[in-house]
């Protein structure tokens, strides 16, 4: 736990607030949006008005969710101010695109997160890495305010914990997880109908985009190390934006033998990756020496092309840690 405040300093400041700002990193996935939504949720119940606001738009597969067509560009609230601006589940300023510039703007700044790499970029900060998702943090705050989950801050916090646990898989996952998964049920969780939303159900464009990938898997250091690739072309064939690329990564884990693994995705700012791994080996430190971050197994990084150049720098780094 890395904090200059607490939950109540949290809420305090959430209380005294007059126009509230709240952002989320760029290519948000579901512990972002999730955990936004419920703080945003949270802040009604306290009698408040926030905007929400993101740097890329709501993906696809996550409109699912009651309220996210709420969450809006940057750019639509380049005129306005803030005087309490909240960012959730970003690591670091520039994680948060667009949205830094009015997060920055505002008189009083917080940040709650999870990250083991979290710089602390606020004036006030919330680093409990000890979580497994920014989720299980907005969870506490409403116990903290004494305020009730109702059936839609139930998904979204439902959304966040499962997402940033790899549906419950990762090493990250403790009883209280599932404790507070529990309470959330007991809150009348629409547990089958969400998680198929949400695990199970796949747009055309993202199943072809992971044929392409999964054509690209390679293996290495006697199977230990796995490895996909996705060009722009791919991206082209297939009409498939950067936001169906998500949880591609993860089928490069699920093979026997393999302990780390990586997926080299081709963007118009470099090449993004994407890294997981199995404890003991940590993804977190390899994507913080390329000027990433994440968790210990679940991290990821952006690094100048081309494609062949960027993926040998990197997975020379993944053989490295793998050997020691």
């Amino acid at each position: 736990m890395r904090a200059n405040c607490s939950f109540g300093d949290a809420l305090s400041m959430i209380r005294e607030a007059k126009d509230i700002l709240l952002c989320t990193h760029l290519m948000p996935d579901g512990d972002a949006l999730g955990s936004m939504l419920a703080l945003n949720d949270l802040c009604r119940q306290l009698g408040k008005h926030a905007v929400m606001v993101c740097h890329h738009p709501v993906p696809a597969y996550l409109r699912f969710l009651p309220g996210s067509g709420e969450i809006i560009l940057p750019c639509e609230i380049a005129q306005q101010t803030f005087d309490t601006a909240i960012s959730i589940d970003a690591s670091d300023i520039e994680r948060l695109g667009d949205s830094a510039v009015a997060f920055l703007r505002a008189g009083r700044t917080l940040q709650m997160d999870h990250h083991q790499t979290n710089t602390m970029f606020a004036q006030y900060n919330m680093v409990l890495d000890e979580l497994p998702a920014s989720g299980s943090l907005v969870f506490h705050l409403f116990q903290e305010a004494g305020l009730t989950f109702a059936r839609d801050v139930a998904r979204y916090l439902y959304t966040a914990i499962s997402t940033d646990t790899g549906n419950f898989c990762f090493s990250n996952v403790t009883e209280e997880t599932f404790e507070q998964v529990a309470q959330l049920m007991r809150s009348g969780l629409p547990l089958q109908e969400t998680a198929r939303a949400l695990h199970l159900m796949q747009e055309k464009e993202q199943v072809l985009l992971l044929g392409r990938a999964l054509y690209s898997l390679r293996f290495f250091e006697d199977g230990r190390l796995s490895g996909m690739q996705l060009s722009k072309q791919d991206f082209l064939d297939c009409q498939a934006g950067g936001e169906h690329s998500d949880r591609i990564v993860n089928h490069g884990l699920y093979i026997p033998g393999v302990q780390m693994c990586y997926l080299a995705s081709e963007q118009e700012d470099g090449i993004k990756f994407s890294f997981r791994s199995i404890a003991p080996y940590e993804a977190s430190g390899i994507a913080f020496a390329f000027g990433g971050g994440g968790h210990a197994q679940a991290a990821g990084c952006t690094i100048p092309g081309p494609m062949e150049d960027a993926i040998d720098r990197v997975r020379n780094a993944l053989l490295e840690a793998l050997r020691h």
